[in-house]
């Protein structure tokens, strides 16, 4: 039965207990001279390398420098043996020379970054045999690491693989494991794996296995022993024993190494045993105890101490245990930690017995201390207090006040807690001190970066490693690991303000994730030797399926605080996530956690630093120096886009302004690599000559040293070319102009020394420069538009890379800056020259090559296209601008666009590209580019079958193009003088040639011959006669055109293609209209006479001045308008009504021709009606107000109502007379003769004055709106002399008195004259009926009435013989 008290005895070790003891190497059992023994030895030259002894990162010097597994802290070297780490066991241990050490410093060692930042380097070790590290093979296994050798263990159900994991440097075959077949594995899968741990001695390590459930230990003195093929030499060359004692279901889970070779056993029970695989005497056996307090301690420093196993309570859930110190030779200190947070520490003496020196109660302290130096919250409800794992701080550190445990028995840990809550959780690291049963709490570190609950049953127990010298602290846990600095931010006036602020950030902490998609998981950790020569503090992890990782934490920059670095930047997040997130070795998750984030704000400028860096060539994490150039090139453009896709899935939506700087650069990227083909082509050209520098070279080496980063010789860089690759490419817009400046500045430069550039050289030079625009823009903007989704801007509406609107909150696009534009445009058209000069039939020497020629003329067609494209962005973009300047700019480079590009498009037949300029000109819809280039195809080819086909694609192009195309087309046939073949042309144009007639009221006088001889539409061809009459100057022409509408309408009213009402108003505006041309031909037939024996048309104007100008003599401004009205109407040009109602009312009333001698009197009569006809206040009443009054006043003042005033003397028939002939009382007897005035009133004297007179009284009608100031003020004075008279006839001729009695004698005149002219009427029918009666009577005379019939004959009404009756 079990006993306590009992101890486990030892199994007879398998060889002669009496030999002499090895103390050294020498003593090796592989130093038999037995060739059988060393050939069937499982290790070889490949299984072991030495150990770099140089203070290395893994590596170790000097037995002061070795370090033990996690929480073990360093014992005196004294009292350890030396660890030799040799090729084979028959090769003694030697310090390492100078020459061998230096050597061995290399850091070629093959590791491979998987992550880095200022703070920390996480890296791969290759050498992780495959068969562990390949999870699909591999199956359940466990592991241990020995960093103080430099060994990996990993244990299996039947097997333990060793191999050494830290290489000085990288050998080109690596080390094969060695695998030991284990005695006793057990049968069942399920069952725990066995436990091993590899122990140092003076040669090689040792190893001890633990079988978990049975309780079978088994230990080899060194890795030659138990890696015999032989299992029999195998059983014999180990020591076996049990811990005997163990419960029903309880196993053992852990092995704490506590040397000098001695262990303890955690059993899941909660018990812990003592292990001890030698006796005092240093043979080796197995002797195992069970840990108790015996209550033997009394008295001393630490009093009676309580039992940490009674009766009563010995079950407790063991956190971690951790071996200290030793304060005296064959002394080891053990530290125990349960979950509920008491502590104990055990004296452990190497020859067995132990005693519990310290035991306290932490668990209220430390809630105590995570609540408030956390501040959490905690409910017992909600959240479960536990103490994960600790770890004894080291000897030695620095911003720490660490504690080493010695004769004092004081004990500074720094402990894992968690509060578990139901959806996260608190964790923190507490540093504290245990000193004779008291608990004092020195330290919280809050672990804010990581809140991921434990799973439900972890396969890791989370672990917490501090390697010296202490100032950080590594948290692992099952899936994941967290970086917190342990340094102390130093007091400064800048960190006391942000503390009283309560802004001073915790110290740095980091957590990294393994990939959610693979298998990944811990399953061993442990501290390294601290590696001085880098300033590094390390530990190393084995993980499930992906091997062995190094993590280490980096020394501060000279001159930085903690307080620097104590933030996670959304940059470092960036940086680890693009350079390191698609390796082929994915173990980390660079996605964002929750608990670490950022502001929009940050993210954007980070965003756009990663990749300025990405650029220019400025990160840290990739080399700027490759072999092939397009490699870097690649390389860079897959960081922009991972960059991209990594904020697109893990970050909120950036700026719009961000993403385009993000797209913006990575199109540069991809035009950059294809600009480098270009390059990479032209250098490889083997018929190159060597003196021959290319346009690319040349162009880089003269930019100002502004527009590139320079070369540094003193660091032997001489290739331009790619040093501007690797540092400017963020700089290629300027690039693109100095291409086109670069070729003709080397022109230039040769017509200085008196050179000429041969042809077939100026064609080279100017491909290049074609290479270099077009592989940079055309690539860009195939970029920008295949990738716009990709950057989140999937809704921008773009054609052909180029934006259709949304530049208002764009910078200036770098592809298409205002010389780009500009040189673009001048290198399409020197290339264009130089292929038409390539192209001529007598060849020269020098001209260029054929293939050259060909090259440029195929090359025209994308640089045309490429020049449509920057032009167009760039008028957008200026027109998108707030103020006027740059919106005045971008219309103006919008029409020079136009111009340029229709320019473009029809030149491109010139270098024997026809068919891509009708493409282009059809793409960008330049119908009249295109009408041009048909013609111009039309006119060249010969075949039938070509032109029939140009007629097919002609008719495609009214239905694909519509409306544009036909007016395009039709335009360019009716301004080149085809009126006639269009008119006749096909008939498949019939319908869109209609439509076009129709619609341009220009080829009206065409409209309407081809309404009635195409279409029988007569209504139409009225409403074209009336827009050609509009167009006539002629008045013969105007009035045939509207005679021709007249006859057509009545046509139409005919077939019923007009309704009556439309037909008698548009026939009553044509007698309008032909009632004011023939009021013009009155006042031309009155003048002519006057002007019969002039000799030419000025003659007769001066003649018609001098006979009826003489009420303008003293007026310049009317008479100035009289003389152009006159130099009009004489060249039989149709007046304007205004200008028509001017000359009527300003001639003179002189020279009446015996043909018109009443016309000068009725010309005021003739003016209203002319008005009246014309409409004038339809759409400008203002202008019909003043006329109407003009030419009141001017009838008023052309006669002298002074000498009319003077009756003395006259009877009253003279003053009726000489009132009778003036032009006032003539006009207003025809009006109410014709009952003109019955719509509007004559005007008095009065209400006429001042019309005109003044600029704003000219002002009220739109016809003056356009005048100069100055001519309407010199109008003003000559209307102004007009009203002086008037008011001279009102005073002194009393004309306002006499209004009255002119207006009634007019009226009783015209009513006398009418009632004359109504019995002449009556008369004149009378005797009418009177000879109708006087013929019926002589016709009964003369027939007779016969067979008594009535007379059948009967007249109507007005007197005509009505038959049959």
């Amino acid at each position: 039965m079990f006993s306590p008290d009992a101890a486990v005895p030892a199994s007879v070790a398998a060889r002669n207990p009496r030999r002499r003891q090895r103390t050294g190497s020498d003593d090796s059992v592989a130093l038999r001279h037995n060739p059988k023994r060393i050939r069937r030895s499982g290790l070889t030259s490949e299984t072991f390398q030495p150990l770099d002894t140089t203070k290395v990162n893994g590596h170790i010097a000097h037995v002061a420098e070795e370090a033990f597994t996690n929480g073990h802290a360093k014992e005196p070297a004294k009292l350890r043996h030396a660890s030799v780490d040799t090729t084979s066991l028959a090769i003694r241990h030697r310090g390492v020379k100078k020459a061998d050490r230096e050597r061995r410093t290399s850091k070629n060692d093959g590791s491979i970054e998987l992550t880095k930042n200022e703070n920390y380097i996480v890296t791969q070790l290759p050498t992780t045999p495959e068969s562990v590290r390949d999870y699909h093979t591999s199956g359940k296994w466990c592991g241990e690491i020995a960093t103080s050798l430099g060994y990996a263990l990993a244990m299996t159900q039947s097997q333990a693989i060793v191999w050494r994991y830290a290489q000085g440097t990288l050998s080109a075959e690596q080390p094969k494991p060695l695998n030991i077949k284990l005695l006793h594995p057990s049968n069942n899968s399920r069952h725990p794996l066995p436990l091993g741990v590899l122990v140092p001695t003076s040669t090689e390590p040792a190893l001890l296995v633990v079988m978990p459930t049975s309780g079978r230990v088994t230990y080899w003195e060194s890795l030659t022993c138990a890696a015999s093929i032989d299992s029999n030499r195998q059983k014999q060359q180990c020591v076996q024993g049990s811990v005997s004692g163990m419960l029903s279901g309880e196993i053992i889970t852990k092995i704490t190494e506590a040397e000098p070779r001695a262990f303890v056993l955690t059993l899941s029970t909660g018990r812990l045993a003592h292990l001890v695989v030698s006796d005092p005497q240093g043979k080796a056996s197995i002797n195992v105890q069970y840990l108790r307090d015996n209550g033997a301690q009394s008295g001393g420093v630490f009093g009676s101490l309580r039992g940490v196993f009674s009766n009563a309570g010995w079950r407790r859930d063991v956190a971690a245990v951790r071996a200290g110190n030793s304060w005296q030779r064959g002394q080891r200190y053990v530290v125990v930690a349960t979950s509920k947070g008491s502590f104990q520490i055990w004296d452990l003496s190497w020859n067995g017995t132990h005693s519990l020196v310290n035991d306290a109660d932490a668990k209220d302290d430390l809630l105590r201390a995570l609540i408030e130096g956390a501040d959490v919250f905690h409910d017992n409800q909600e959240h479960l207090f536990e103490v994960l794992d600790f770890t004894i701080l080291p000897s030695e550190g620095s911003g720490n006040e660490v504690a080493k445990m010695g004769k004092s028995r004081d004990c500074k840990l720094l402990t894992l807690t968690v509060l578990k809550g139901v959806e996260s959780s608190k964790y923190a690291l507490i540093g504290l001190t245990l000193a004779a049963g008291s608990v004092t709490i020195d330290v919280v570190h809050p672990i804010t970066c990581y809140t991921t609950s434990l799973p439900a049953e972890p396969q890791f127990k989370p672990q917490v490693l501090v390697p010296e010298p202490a100032q950080t602290a590594f948290v692992m846990f099952e899936k994941s690991f967290v970086l917190i600095s342990l340094v102390e931010i130093e007091e400064t006036p800048s960190s006391q303000l942000q503390m009283e602020a309560r802004t001073l950030p915790d110290p740095f902490q980091d957590a990294l994730d393994f990939r959610s998609t693979k298998p990944y998981r811990i399953v061993g950790c442990s501290s390294e030797v601290y590696d001085r020569v880098h300033a590094r503090s390390s530990c190393v992890l084995m993980i499930y399926g992906f091997g062995l990782v190094r993590v280490s934490a980096l020394p501060m920059r000279e001159g930085q605080s903690a307080l620097d670095r104590a933030t996670v930047t959304a940059k470092t997040k960036l940086e680890q996530a693009v350079f390191f997130g698609n390796l082929p070795q994915d173990l980390i998750d660079f996605s964002p956690r929750s608990e670490i984030s950022f502001d929009q704000q940050e993210v954007e400028a980070a965003a756009l630093s990663v990749s300025q860096s990405i650029m220019s060539s400025t990160s840290v994490y990739m080399p700027s120096i490759s072999p092939s150039m397009e490699q870097q090139l690649q390389r860079r453009s897959t960081a922009l886009a991972d960059l991209n896709r990594h904020l697109r899935q893990y970050y909120p939506p950036l700026g719009r302004l961000t993403r385009w700087k993000l797209l913006w650069n990575a199109e540069k990227m991809a035009a950059a690599k294809v600009l480098w083909r270009c390059y990479n082509a032209i250098i490889s050209n083997q018929n190159r000559s060597s003196n021959d520098k290319s346009v690319l070279a040349e162009l880089i080496e003269s930019l100002h040293e502004s527009l590139k980063t320079e070369n540094q010789p003193e660091h032997h860089e001489t290739d331009g070319v790619r040093h501007w690759f690797i540092h400017d490419v963020w700089r290629l817009e300027y690039i693109i102009p100095w291409a086109q400046n670069m070729v003709e500045l080397m022109f230039e430069t040769a017509v200085e020394d008196n050179k000429r550039i041969e042809p077939a050289i100026q064609a080279r030079l100017v491909s290049e420069a074609n290479d270099i625009q077009l592989s940079s823009l055309e690539t860009a903007f195939e970029f920008r538009e295949a990738n716009l989704a990709a950057y989140g801007l999937e809704n921008e509406a773009m054609i052909d890379g180029v934006l259709l609107r949304g530049y208002e909150d764009l910078p200036e696009i770098w592809t298409s800056t205002a010389k780009i534009v500009e040189r673009v445009k001048t290198m399409t058209d020197v290339s264009r020259e130089l292929a038409c000069l390539g192209e001529d039939d007598d060849a020269n020497e020098g001209d260029p090559l054929p293939d050259l020629v060909l090259k440029l003329a195929a090359d025209n067609p994308r640089q045309v296209q490429i020049c449509c494209q920057t032009y167009i962005e760039r008028f957008r973009w200026l027109q998108s601008r707030q103020d006027p300047e740059s919106k005045a700019a971008g219309e103006k480079l919008k029409q020079a666009h136009f111009a340029v590009r229709k320019a473009l498009f029809k030149s491109l037949p010139d270098v024997g590209q026809p068919e891509k300029a009708i493409q282009l000109a059809e793409k960008y819809r330049d119908m009249d580019a295109l009408a041009d280039i048909i013609e111009g195809e039309m006119l060249s080819v010969e075949s039938a079958e070509t032109v029939r086909l140009l007629e097919e694609r002609i008719y495609s192009y009214f239905v694909t193009f519509g409306t544009k195309w036909s007016n395009a087309f039709f335009k360019k046939h009716l301004s080149g003088g085809k009126a006639v073949g269009i008119l006749n042309g096909n008939a498949n144009f019939k319908q869109y040639l209609t439509q076009f007639l129709r619609h341009h009221p220009l080829y009206a006088k065409l409209a309407w011959i081809h309404e009635v001889a195409s279409e029988q539409s007569y209504a139409a061809a009225a409403e074209d006669l009336m827009l050609a009459q509009e167009q006539e100057t002629n008045v013969w022409s105007r009035k045939v055109s509207l005679s021709m509408s007249k006859l057509s309408l009545l046509a139409a009213t005919g077939k019923c293609q007009v309704k009556d009402k439309a037909a008698k108003d548009t026939t009553r505006t044509i007698d309008e209209k032909l009632g004011v041309l023939a009021i013009q031909e009155r006042l031309c037939n009155h003048v002519k006479p006057t002007i019969r024996n002039a000799l030419d048309a000025d003659a007769e104007v001066d003649l018609a001045l001098q006979k009826y100008g003489s009420n303008v003599q003293d007026k310049s401004t009317l008479r100035h308008s009289l003389e152009r009205h006159f130099r009009k109407m004489l060249a039989l040009e149709a007046l304007p009504p205004e200008a028509l109602i001017d000359t009527l009312t300003l001639i003179s009333g002189e020279g009446a021709s015996p043909d018109n001698e009443d016309f000068m009197g009725s010309r005021f009569f003739y003016a209203f009606k002319v008005s009246r006809l014309a409409s004038l206040g339809s759409s400008d009443s203002g202008l019909k107000e003043l006329q109407e009054k003009f030419i009141w006043r001017r009838c008023m003042i052309q006669d002298d109502w002074k000498a009319i005033n003077r009756t003395e003397h006259k009877d009253d028939a003279q003053a009726e007379v000489e009132t009778g002939a003036t032009a006032l009382f003539t006009t207003l007897k025809k009006g109410f003769r014709t009952g003109f005035w019955d719509k509007s009133a004559p005007l008095p004297p009065a209400k006429v004055l001042e019309a005109g007179t003044s600029i704003d009284a000219l002002r009220v009608s739109s016809h003056f709106a356009n005048f100069p100031e100055n001519a309407l003020a010199v109008l003003a004075e000559d209307l102004e002399k007009e009203d002086e008279l008037l008011e001279k006839y009102m005073e002194e001729g009393r004309l306002d008195e006499r209004w009255k009695g002119v207006v009634e004698a007019a009226k009783a005149s015209a009513r006398d004259e009418a009632d004359s002219k109504g019995e002449e009427q009556l008369r004149i029918r009378n005797a009418q009926e009177e000879f109708t009666a006087r013929m019926i009577e002589k016709d009964r005379d003369a027939y007779p009435k016969e067979d008594g019939r009535g007379d059948s004959t009967a007249i109507d009404e007005q007197g005509d013989v009505i038959m049959g009756m």
